[in-house]
Order: C-alpha cells, then sequence, then structure tokens
C-alpha cells in the first residue's frame, strides 16, 4: 500500500505541473489571439474586451444544387460580369442596325377615264437608303462589337466556373468536416467509457494510479480532438456561407 501512495503522490504532483504548464500556454494563446481578432476587425480596444463564444453544435442543411443557384445570384462578380456581357451583347446589335439600310416601300395605282386611249396603271418598288455610305467602317464597328461581347461572355463564363469551384470545394470541405465530426464523437464516447472504467478498476483496488492516468489522458484528448472537429466544421461553414454570399440553414440534429 505504501509504494501504491508513493506512485499516487507522484503522478498527482506531474499531473499537476503539466496542468500549470498548460494553464501558462492556454493564457498566452488566448492573449494572442485576442491581439489578432483586434488587429483583424480594426479595432485595438477590442483587445482588452471578453468575449462570448458560442460555438454552434447544430448540423447545417446543405444541398450543393441550391447552394450553386444562390452563388449564381448573389456573386458580385459573377453579377458584375453578367452585366457587361448584356450590355456588350446591346452594342453588337447597335453596331449591326447602324450597318443596316432603311428600307421603305411605295406603292400606287393610277385610273384614267372611260375613253379608250385613258390611261391606268400599278405602281410598287421598294427602296434602300443607307444614312452612312462608309460600309468599311460600319463593317469594322460591327467586328468590335462582336470581339468585345466574345471577351465577355469569356469574363461571363471564368467567373461561372470559379463560382463552381469554390461553392464545391467549400461545400466537400463542409461534409469531410462533418464525418470527421462523427469519427471524432464516436471516439469521444469510447474514451469516455473507458476512463469511467479505469476509475472504477482504481477505486476498488484492481487498477493503479497509471492506468487511470492513461485512460484520462486519452479522454482528454479525444475531448480536444472533438472540439477541433467542431470548430473545424463551423469554420468550413463559414467559408461555404462567404462563398454563396449567403447563410445556410441550421438543422435541429445535434452533433
Amino acid at each position: 500500500m505504501g509504494k501504491k501512495a508513493k506512485i499516487d503522490v507522484t503522478t498527482a504532483e506531474y499531473n499537476l505541473g503539466n496542468a500549470k504548464v498548460n494553464l501558462i500556454k492556454a493564457k498566452n494563446t488566448l492573449e494572442l489571439a485576442a491581439v489578432e481578432l483586434a488587429n483583424a476587425v480594426g479595432i485595438p480596444e477590442l483587445e482588452g474586451v471578453i468575449l462570448k463564444d458560442i460555438l454552434n453544435n447544430k448540423k447545417y442543411e446543405v444541398n450543393f444544387p441550391e447552394l450553386l443557384k444562390t452563388a449564381n445570384e448573389s456573386r458580385p462578380a459573377l453579377l458584375a460580369a453578367k452585366k457587361s456581357m448584356d450590355a456588350a451583347e446591346l452594342n453588337v446589335r447597335s453596331a449591326k442596325r447602324a450597318f443596316t439600310p432603311d428600307v421603305s416601300g411605295f406603292a400606287g395605282y393610277d385610273h384614267g377615264g372611260r375613253q379608250i386611249n385613258s390611261d391606268y396603271g400599278y405602281q410598287v418598288g421598294v427602296q434602300l437608303n443607307y444614312s452612312n455610305l462608309n460600309l468599311m467602317l460600319l463593317k469594322k464597328q460591327v467586328d468590335e462589337a462582336k470581339a468585345t461581347y466574345n471577351k465577355y461572355v469569356a469574363d461571363y463564363e471564368q467567373q461561372k466556373q470559379n463560382v463552381y469551384l469554390e461553392v464545391k470545394s467549400a461545400y466537400i470541405s463542409l461534409l469531410n468536416s462533418h464525418d470527421s465530426l462523427d469519427v471524432s464523437k464516436l471516439a469521444l464516447q469510447q474514451a469516455q467509457e473507458r476512463q469511467y472504467l479505469a476509475f472504477r478498476r482504481y477505486q476498488v483496488g484492481l487498477g493503479d494510479a497509471i492506468e487511470f492516468k492513461d485512460s484520462e489522458n486519452t479522454y482528454l484528448n479525444a475531448q480536444l480532438d472533438y472540439y477541433n472537429n467542431l470548430l473545424n466544421y463551423n469554420i468550413n461553414a463559414a467559408e461555404l456561407e462567404r462563398v454563396i454570399g449567403a447563410p445556410i440553414k441550421e438543422s435541429d440534429i445535434d452533433l
């Protein structure tokens, strides 16, 4: 019993020393994070403010076609490219209109008296008029308008591809982080059960302090892993919201 008590005391002292070191590291990390946050938002006074961190633990409901549709309707760069393309198309139509002649038609009917030599007849005709006789210049303007339109079409398609890639990447990252979260949640439950069994064994004298400490460390590491995955899940959700330019819906399912 004396040997066992000595091991217990030594283990407890070791754990206390580690806890103090981890506490110092955690405080330092918190202070640095507060400085970085204050710098990111441009409010130096925020450095001394105590923030409340509310980490969402609900599953997000996401559907890729709907996410892509939302992004296509809200992304400023894509909307601007679409307006530029539409304006260029109108410019092409305008240039072609200047190149097209004005078409006019006329018709008439003449009828003389009842005498044999009376005059009568019909007149029908079409007249083409160009408002500008410099046809080569007009053709050049049409070609330039078409080239500009084709450029804006290419820009718009490139923007659509960029939006698709960004939305798809953010969507996949969110799904992967959710899968990792499920795995870490199961590992956390198993580690908790193991820690409880080791504690009970230690209480009745079937286990030693080392076994109990190992199970406790495993449980703490499982907790850290779970919350890191939960944080990554929320970070990926925030990135997806940024990409589509709109918030995504939370479900009632706990993570």
